[in-house]
């Protein structure tokens, strides 16, 4: 099998925040045979690194002496989780360098991280979602407790908030607003929450295992906290060993319910026009067993302590073989299609 030559995409030009959520994962991020890897790195403060390694990076460039210096590579695979690195970065590699690009395409993740956008479009495919209100600053909310507010264009639960009475909502709409300038509020769904992949093997789209994040009665919903580690200034150090939700992979759904779930993340991905994989949270309604969906997470830091990573080696399926899969298809395939 041919060499593959792969540069991987880490780092933040947002915050410090996202910064250390990239470098986090792209550090854990499996090394499949025949596979060449090489880094690109961008900082907050807009300079870049490049290197055979995160260990053993260059001196600090500019994007254009990056552009200059970049190795020839086959396949860019992007471990960027802010919304210019969802976005742009991404668009900028695929449709102005030309590279191959793992993961779906900007305009893709761009709809994607927009939640009010993406109820709208899945919807449209019959997925079902919970009653929602779009507002802004100013706005009355006329959604009735118990209900979440988020912020619309933020991923780890920055600016979310479960608002079970009235007197609680001025707090939570302040608290979103310190992370975008519009929210979502939208109903709460009691029951069970669940995390579905997407991968596309050859004409399948395959479900793998599902994750469930197992909840104590007094906390139904998964914070930042429980997300991640956060150190003193408030970014993310390590995913926590003992998380107040606890994720349990395989999940324990019957048939009905995997086949529900799978259903409504295919119909999801090809809505959004999701490319390589897709990453999809759903409520699942106590007392109907309907699957709510939440939101999509079009990421996959191929690591062992990836979700999507997780659900794999829950099928005992050979991690390193589906991710060298997955990059080489992305490869071939861009080529293809651009000529």
């Amino acid at each position: 099998m041919s060499l593959l030559r792969v540069l991987h995409l880490a780092g933040s030009r947002v915050s410090q925040f996202y910064y250390n959520l990239s470098m986090l994962y792209a550090k854990e991020v499996v090394q499949p045979a025949n596979i060449k890897s090489y880094y690109a790195v961008v900082h907050p403060d807009g300079v870049w690194q490049l290197g055979s390694s995160l260990e053993n990076l260059s001196e600090k460039l500019s994007l254009q002496e990056t552009i200059a210096q970049l190795p020839e590579v086959d396949v860019v695979v992007p471990h960027l989780f802010c919304f210019p690195g969802m976005t742009s970065f991404r668009g900028f590699f695929e449709d102005l360098l030309g590279l191959p690009v793992v993961g779906s395409p900007a305009h893709c993740t761009a709809l994607a991280s927009n939640k009010a956008h993406t109820r709208s479009v899945v919807e449209t495919m019959g997925v079902t979602v919970a009653k929602a209100q779009q507002i802004r600053s100013g706005d009355t909310v006329t959604m009735k407790p118990p209900f979440i507010v988020k912020a619309n264009s933020e991923d780890n639960s920055l600016g979310l908030t479960l608002v079970k009475t009235k007197d609680q909502i001025a707090a939570a709409l302040q608290t979103g607003f310190e992370y975008d300038d519009t929210l979502l509020v939208e109903d709460y769904i009691p029951g069970r929450e669940l995390r579905v992949g997407v991968i596309e093997r050859g004409n399948e789209l395959y479900v793998p295992s599902m994750i469930e994040y197992v909840f104590p009665k007094d906390h139904t919903i998964r914070t930042t906290q429980d997300k991640y580690d956060l150190q003193a200034d408030g970014t993310p150090g390590k995913q926590p060993d003992q998380p107040v939700a606890k994720p349990q992979c395989p999940a324990e759904v019957t048939p009905e319910l995997f086949e529900k779930l799978a259903d409504a993340a295919r119909k999801a991905h090809i809505a959004l026009g999701c490319r390589d994989y897709s990453l999809f949270d759903f409520r699942v309604h106590e007392e109907t067993d309907e699957p709510y969906l939440l939101e999509a997470g079009l990421f996959w830091s191929f690591g062992e302590i990836s979700m999507i990573s997780r659900m794999l080696l829950a099928d005992g399926e050979m991690l390193e073989d589906v991710v060298a899969e997955v990059w080489r298809n992305a490869s071939q395939l861009r080529v293809l299609n651009a000529g």
